[in-house]
């Protein structure tokens, strides 16, 4: 591969500004397949902070038909308890009794670089995989993931390698268009969970897009990037476009100050998945960007069930994805699923949903959220959509906590600016008997929340999931 036959699509990885080529990404993967060799683990810990270096340990290791254990992240505590069903770890990550898989994973590789349009490409001498395809030909590969923490527990959740390359094949043939006009993947969303590593890696991976390689925090950083970093210096005219992947908590900080206004053309599409997105979100971000996020539902048990794109003035109903047939529970009005993304067939769900056609759906909540209380029965999907409308609240969640002699409904809220001002000026009391009337209108008074906490922001977790242990601490 010389310098002149390289171009965009040739561009894997954006590492620390520098591009790399997939022929340098294939070579990595080459020499960490070696040192994989090296070791008999059958399961090992995968964990790195590095998108690329994730991304390098994950094909050396799918290609060499290992088990793959993916944690949710890197706290100890949730390691040890992981770390039970591995005998290796690999990534910036050290579990005591297991090996370490010493796998070299570049920063600054020391070999030749070539040039696109004026931009430096790490480029190496060997070409181990000859195309984007070799990647995706394990047949003989197992991933754990486990489920973010939602119910406060991590639940192992194993995969195929051919079921996750399915559902990639999906993506591409339902979004091509948008992935055609694209030529970088941005993302706020970690590759360590199934959502992240299907949109972030495997996509644009298959799909030609280049990724870039950092887990944005800040709009104000996606934006820079695509205005200064990046744009001026590869395309001719000027601007590079992109796909974002993202999650509701970070779409609703977006919707409040949106700096990438100022980079809706190249925005191609925005992806929302880990919960779902207020429909008023959605509204605004179409009013600024001039297109709504595309909302993917699924789970990591799952996989991806149906998407849709809110554009008008009413929510649209949920389109399942290809291959997928659904049923509706008569009792419970639960989703049952059959889909190649999942070992068994007629799943049944905790998702409420109302058929509209063999296509076509509308969510109605969570079955497992309708609870006895004080002989009442409560769905508190239901109250939660009614502080939501409450002026002064941003974003609510209502658990249950287990008293001394009886269960005790609290609320978390998230208030709007005018809200933290009333806050400050008033007393606590004041503000929660104004959400208690409130909730009056539909709610008995028996039924009403007894605790009340304002933090300053939701605690979601990197997946844009609010973790009960963590609503609970709250209250401590």
């Amino acid at each position: 591969m010389t310098g002149q036959s390289l171009c965009q699509r040739d561009i894997c990885f954006y590492l620390n500004k520098q591009a790399y080529s997939f022929e340098q990404f294939s070579a990595d993967i080459h020499d960490a397949r070696q040192v994989i060799r090296q070791t008999d683990a059958d399961s090992v810990l995968l964990f790195h902070q590095s998108s690329y270096q994730f991304s390098v340990g994950f094909f050396a290791l799918a290609l060499e038909g290992r088990h793959i254990v993916m944690p949710p992240n890197a706290q100890q505590q949730t390691l040890m308890h992981i770390a039970l069903q591995c005998q290796a770890t690999l990534g910036d990550i050290k579990v005591d009794g297991l090996d370490a898989i010493n796998v070299a994973l570049i920063d600054t590789p020391l070999i030749n670089t070539n040039s696109i349009a004026g931009h430096d490409v790490i480029a190496a001498q060997i070409q181990p995989l000859q195309n984007r395809t070799d990647l995706f030909t394990p047949l003989d590969c197992q991933i754990t993931f486990f489920t973010s923490g939602s119910t406060g527990q991590h639940k192992p959740i194993v995969k195929q390698f051919s079921q996750l390359n399915c559902e990639v094949d999906v993506l591409i043939n339902t979004f091509t268009a948008r992935l055609d006009t694209s030529q970088l993947l941005l993302s706020t969303v970690s590759h360590q969970h199934i959502y992240g590593l299907l949109f972030k890696l495997l996509l644009p991976l298959k799909s030609g897009l280049a990724i870039v390689n950092d887990t944005f925090e800040y709009p104000e950083h996606i934006s820079q990037l695509l205005t200064e970093e990046l744009g001026d210096k590869l395309t001719d005219d000027n601007r590079q476009t992109a796909l974002l992947i993202s999650s509701p908590a970070h779409l609703k900080r977006l919707s409040l100050d949106n700096v990438l206004m100022a980079n809706k053309a190249q925005l191609q599409a925005v992806f929302s998945s880990g919960g779902p997105l207020p429909f008023e979100i959605a509204k605004t971000l179409f009013k600024q960007l001039s297109q709504a996020p595309i909302e993917v539902f699924g789970s990591t048990e799952t996989g991806g069930i149906a998407w849709r794109q809110c554009q008008g003035t009413t929510p649209s109903a949920w389109q399942v994805f290809p291959d997928i047939s659904y049923r509706v529970m008569a009792e419970t009005a639960q989703l049952v699923l059959t889909s190649p993304y999942i070992n068994e067939a007629n799943y049944v769900t905790e998702d409420r949903v109302q058929r509209i056609d063999e296509q076509h759906f509308e969510m109605l909540g969570r079955a497992d959220r309708t609870i006895k209380h004080e002989e009442k029965r409560i769905n508190l999907d239901h109250m939660e959509r009614c502080l939501l409308q409450h002026v002064l609240v941003n974003e609510v969640r209502v658990i249950v906590l287990d008293g001394v002699k009886k269960q005790v409904l609290a609320a978390v809220v998230e208030l709007t600016a005018e809200g933290q001002a009333l806050l400050n000026e008033q007393s606590k009391k004041s503000l929660n008997d104004s959400f208690k009337q409130h909730l009056l209108s539909e709610f008995e008074r028996i039924c009403l929340p007894k605790k009340w906490r304002y933090p300053a922001q939701m605690p979601f977790n990197s997946q844009g999931k609010l973790v009960i242990k963590e609503l609970e601490k709250l209250f401590d």
